[in-house]
């Protein structure tokens, strides 16, 4: 399952926090959850890591939105990273590292994105 809006990514926080006041503060420990309870507790740090990645990056990550969309056109072009990389005018490893999200973009990358691939600088501003 997927987080779709604000009001849901705040609803599944609420839930996971409920869970861990429950399992940490009234049992005492997570492990004393029942097996569905863990279950979804797995379920929802997985749906609010996604859901950050997106649209919470971290200090010097890109969201995962962009390198999706960055994806997706190298797919659509039948580009491999290299080829990618030669079309930017970037080094393979520095597009590997903006690809997982560990390399921040900068003005001349973003220029080249919209340029060279045709990702709207729009979008990549709106989701920066």
């Amino acid at each position: 399952m997927k987080i779709k809006s604000e009001t849901e990514f705040r609803q599944c926080q609420k839930e996971h926090e409920a869970l861990v006041q429950k399992g940490s503060v009234v049992l005492g420990s997570m492990e004393l959850l029942s097996s569905e309870e863990k279950e979804r507790f797995i379920e929802l740090v997985k749906m609010i890591h996604e859901w950050e990645a997106a649209y919470y990056p971290l200090p010097g990550c890109v969201s995962t939105l962009i390198t999706d969309a960055i994806k997706d056109k190298m797919k659509a072009d039948n580009l491999k990273q290299n080829e990618a990389a030669k079309v930017l005018g970037i080094s393979e490893s520095r597009i590997s590292e903006l690809l997982n999200g560990r390399r921040p973009l900068n003005l001349n990358i973003v220029k080249k994105l919209r340029d060279n691939l045709g990702i709207s600088a729009d979008f990549i501003l709106d989701n920066l």
